[in-house]
């Protein structure tokens, strides 16, 4: 049903949608909607081994579409998500989606199709659009951010992220007068124009557990790296400086994980005794959240206290390219308290990343921009409210016991 202010107070929002691009946190973006008393889904079309549990999983077997194809001599991969659109407008009151693309595939291989932008208005359906990072970063704006950036290190520009800065400008303008609000974070803010400010990767708590740290006696620090992408990450300075210390005599151990399932990230953290998240982007990963959820000290090149949701709290240990060394020298002489940076870290996420805690800032945030009717808001506003009297009382009694600088703590 279409939303507008003469809509009552009992039929928005009846669900929302969070799609498609196949993000881990979308079913848990869906789950914070539910916290508010909204129905809520995920929807993709395809999903990445490393992950599932969405909603929704509409994919069309290549057999069957080619079958289809040739008995109907229609591209039945488009037809197929044509229908799905159809459905969502039937079915979906807000649609929740990143800025690569939304059900349908158009032209373009970065921007949600315009046909599509244009019927979701003519149907009144409130647009909320995200950014996970390729799909908004240009080389220009990257470039102008100082180093180290990733434009630095990508290997092929162009191959990876929309670049282009005119391609980055149609897929922002394509927005205007149809998204009701753009949301972007961290790094991200800086590619998307006139974007609301707002953390939205939950964790869920109950499932990643703080996990004692393993026991140090007689053998190597261990230091877990899962780079989807080593060059973004900068992995080649943590080699480098980890190569160096174990030729000078110290044990240390780097784990490196990749292409294997989130489940199986989740054990190889808690195994180990710190994570090296990123050291040239300037922000950190969700990898980086999760290894705080289970207690472990991370490290990572935060570009300035605006990359953090409390630069005041915030245990992640700042590290670029050039201090990687230092730091995790440190860390071996005894000179940084892992334990207690560690326990700092799950306190740090159970604040700022809790689902109840994002669902705090997505109901600020449809307050704020949806135009919903009178009662509704006021059902919104003290669910909201509710939420935030639990999140204070968990955490009441944590002392502040780090305090963000730049370089080494």
């Amino acid at each position: 049903m279409p939303v507008d202010g003469r809509a009552s107070a009992e039929c928005w929002p009846d669900v929302t949608l969070w799609g498609v691009t196949p993000i881990l946190t979308l079913p848990l973006l869906a789950r914070c909607d539910r916290l508010l008393g909204i129905t809520s889904q995920s929807l993709v079309f395809t999903t990445y081994h490393i992950t599932r549990g969405f909603d929704l999983e509409l994919s069309l077997p290549d057999r069957l579409a080619n079958k289809l194809r040739q008995w109907t001599r229609l591209p039945f991969d488009r037809v197929f998500r044509r229908l799905v659109l159809l459905y969502v407008l039937l079915r979906y009151d807000c649609i929740h989606t990143f800025n690569d693309r939304a059900i349908l595939v158009g032209p373009d291989r970065f921007g949600i199709d315009r046909k599509e932008l244009a019927t979701l208005a003519a149907c009144g359906k409130r647009l909320y659009t995200y950014a996970y990072g390729a799909d908004v970063r240009g080389r220009e704006a990257t470039l102008t951010l100082g180093s180290p950036n990733i434009c630095q290190e990508c290997p092929e520009p162009g191959r990876f992220c929309v670049c282009d800065g005119a391609a980055l400008a149609s897929v922002m303008e394509r927005l205007d007068g149809v998204a009701t609000a753009r949301i972007a974070m961290g790094d991200m803010t800086v590619y998307v124009p006139g974007c609301r400010d707002m953390h939205y990767w939950p964790l869920d708590l109950d499932r990643l557990k703080p996990a004692p740290a393993p026991s140090r006696k007689g053998r190597p620090l261990r230091v877990a790296h899962a780079p989807n992408h080593a060059h973004f990450k900068g992995s080649r300075f943590l080699e480098a400086a980890i190569h160096r210390l174990t030729g000078e005599g110290y044990a240390i151990e780097l784990v490196r994980v990749s292409g294997v399932t989130n489940e199986k990230v989740i054990e190889l953290f808690a195994g180990c005794d710190l994570v090296a998240d990123q050291f040239i982007a300037g922000f950190h990963g969700y990898t980086a959240l999760e290894a705080m959820a289970l207690g472990r000290p991370v490290l990572c090149f935060l570009r300035g206290p605006e990359m953090m949701m409390d630069p005041a709290t915030c245990p992640i240990i700042n590290t670029c390219p050039e201090t990687v060394y230092d730091v995790l020298l440190a860390c071996l002489l005894g000179r940084l308290d892992l334990d207690s940076l560690g326990r700092q870290s799950r306190a740090y996420v159970e604040r700022h990343y809790s689902l109840k805690a994002v669902a705090v800032r997505l109901g600020r945030l449809y307050i704020d921009t949806a135009a919903l009717p009178p009662l509704l808001t006021a059902r919104i506003e003290a669910r909201v409210r509710a939420l935030e009297c639990e999140l204070s009382g968990a955490a009441a009694g944590r002392p502040a016991e780090f305090v963000y600088e730049q370089g080494l703590p």
